[in-house]
């Protein structure tokens, strides 16, 4: 069975969810709360200021927040739940009898005590004189068991119920912020369902019909007072989208390319993200237009395009297919880039970078002013929509060093982890998390208690805690890398201390990345660290041998939970191009590399 690598609960409906490595949803409903969420023992998390920081607790994949506002750990499985629960009896408990631990284990203001120990001692057989770590293995395991009963992870089994289902996520935002209490209408074939946001702006998850057919998504239009359809979900893939609402009346189809198709017949022009292994004939075909003409409209001296650019395609037939890359419908930066210089290939200034999660849409100024109708925007189509975002945001700060980008933008701030100044602190995962979310793509663990931290660590892709070894469970790990994979440069004690994303090859075993805080700018650097490395000594004959030992630094790589299915088959299909990273470098404004010179960064 495939690894369930994170879980959340969802009490109003009393579900378990749980997501497994391979981009899968699996429910849980029905039984009890301890079966749910494999928690035999109905451990609870530790909690500070308000927030689960369980300090020693080994093996859970999420927290279980209940009506009563208890929060639980979530495991993946039973077994994973037993061993925590003997480990932690061990550890709090370990000198006492049971009769001496329950008290603390089932405090009376939640439990019958005396009844527990009661019961405890008489199913378990353990003599109550006996202290924990005095009992044998076999005798824990009694223990284990009769807790599990006592606790009710056995009952009402004839109510279990467990689904393997497409699942859509639907979050709400007014573009930089959740929007908590939105609500939402979901009509199916036998019925409506009115669901809210919670504190996080997130709705409980939208299970696909197992027939597939669509579930209507609608809100309530604030002039004609009455539900308005916005979009629509369903399908044997879960998406995730996002509610916006921010001044305008956004329309779209929510899961389908058609996303305001005909906003593109009427402009007949669009932008298109450059895809790796595309080339001006290829687009030209696609779009019914020539290279001449792209490369009219866009500047450009020569036939080389990069993935990640963003082209003007203008002049579409009506019967061409639709945008498979962002509109641009707002600069992400009031400060427009200086001209750039005409020493290299001539470059349209950098493309307004699309809105958080927005696809192709058109919008119109609400009369009042004040727009409320929400839409479902799917996150930006096409593979690593992300690099789209990072290549203009490359191009317009074209070459500047840290001190000169911070007087227009912090990336620290604008992801919120508790940093500021890029001088002063690194800020390459800050780039990267920044670059994710304006793409659509969460980044925030909300309830974890490292949760802001996180967002400024190069590690936290693929830990939120070091010392606890927790997971981020937003995040997926790929045994190799893919266009656009978030890569964390890692020391030999699995420490990362740099990212950057996957962009291309230079030479053998060179992988180039895009990030910022390399040389202290966003620019595109060469990486040669893979796992193992080959090399020779000499034996004590003098004669040559070589050796493959581990290498001081690797790569690791990472893709968003969502984007995992998409990047299963962007790793049976080739995706990083042979390029040249002073090429590339030019383009964006910044000089090529002393010879001799590595680069550099600052490490987090």
């Amino acid at each position: 069975m495939s690894k369930l690598i994170s879980a959340t609960y969802h009490p109003n409906i009393e579900v378990a969810e749980f997501i497994c490595e391979d981009g899968r949803h699996l429910l849980r409903s029905g039984g009890t709360l301890p079966w749910r969420i494999n928690n035999p023992g109905d451990l609870t998390a530790r909690m500070v200021d308000g927030l689960p920081a369980p300090k020693k607790a080994r093996g859970y994949v999420g927290f279980a927040t209940t009506r009563s506002g208890r929060t639980f750990l979530i495991f993946p499985d039973e077994d994973a739940g037993r061993a925590e629960l003997k480990a932690n009896l061990k550890r709090m408990h370990g000198e006492r009898t049971i009769p001496e631990a329950i008290p603390d284990y089932a405090p009376k203001h939640e439990n019958n005590t005396a009844k527990y120990i009661d019961d405890l001692l008489r199913t378990s057989g353990i003599p109550a004189n006996r202290k924990i770590n005095e009992c044998t293995g076999a005798e824990i395991e009694k223990i284990v068991d009769s807790i599990a009963t006592i606790e009710g992870f056995h009952a009402r089994p004839e109510t279990r119920k467990e689904t393997w289902v497409a699942v859509s996520r639907i979050n709400a935002t007014d573009g930089s912020q959740p929007l908590p209490d939105a609500e939402i209408i979901l009509q199916r074939e036998n019925g409506e369902e009115r669901l809210k946001s919670d504190a996080t702006g997130r709705f409980p998850p939208v299970i696909h019909p197992a027939d597939r057919s669509t579930v209507a998504v609608k809100v309530i239009s604030p002039k004609a007072k009455e539900p308005v359809q916005i979009g629509s979900v369903g399908g044997e893939t879960g998406k995730d989208f996002n509610l916006l609402a921010k001044f305008r009346k956004w329309k779209g189809v929510a899961g389908s390319e058609k996303i305001n198709s005909s906003t593109m017949a009427n402009e007949k022009s669009i932008r298109y993200v450059v895809q790796p292994g595309d080339n001006l004939s290829k687009i030209a075909k696609l779009y019914r237009t020539s290279t001449a003409a792209i490369k009219a409209n866009n500047n450009l001296d020569g036939d080389r395009i990069y993935p990640g650019e963003v082209l003007l395609i203008s002049g579409i037939s009506k019967k061409s297919p639709s945008a498979t890359a962002p509109s641009a419908t707002k600069k992400w930066s009031s400060t427009a880039p200086a001209p750039l210089p005409k020493t290299s290939r001539a470059l349209n200034s950098p493309p307004p970078a699309p809105l958080l999660g927005q696809g192709v849409s058109d919008s119109v100024r609400s009369k009042e002013g004040v727009g409320k109708i929400l839409a479902l925007i799917h996150p930006i189509p096409g593979r690593a929509p992300w690099m789209a975002i990072a290549i203009a945001e490359a191009k317009l700060r074209y070459g500047q060093r840290e001190e000169v980008i911070e007087k227009e933008i912090d990336y620290h701030v604008e992801v919120g982890d508790g940093s500021r100044s890029l001088s002063n602190m690194a800020w390459c995962a800050a780039f990267a998390n920044w670059c994710l979310s304006k793409s659509g793509y969460p980044v925030t663990n909300t309830g974890f208690r490292d949760r802001r931290a996180t967002l400024g660590r190069a590690h936290g892709f693929y830990e939120m805690d070091e010392k606890e070894k927790i997971r981020n469970p937003l995040f997926v790990e790929l045994a190799k890398p893919i266009y656009g994979a978030i890569a964390v440069a890692t020391y030999r004690s699995g420490h990362g201390y740099h990212v950057g994303f996957a962009y291309g090859n230079e030479g053998p075993g060179n992988l180039i990345l895009l990030g910022g805080n390399q040389d202290d700018k966003i620019k595109f650097s060469p990486f040669n660290m893979s796992l193992l490395q080959t090399v020779e000594t000499y034996g004590k004959d003098g004669r040559k041998i070589k050796k493959t030992i581990k290498h001081s630094k690797f790569l690791r790589y990472f893709v968003p939970v969502s984007y995992f299915s998409q990047a299963q088959k962007d790793l049976a299909e080739p995706g990083l191009d042979q390029l040249d990273v002073d090429d590339l470098n030019k383009l964006i404004g910044v000089p090529p590399r002393e010879k001799g010179k590595d680069h550099k960064t600052k490490t987090n």
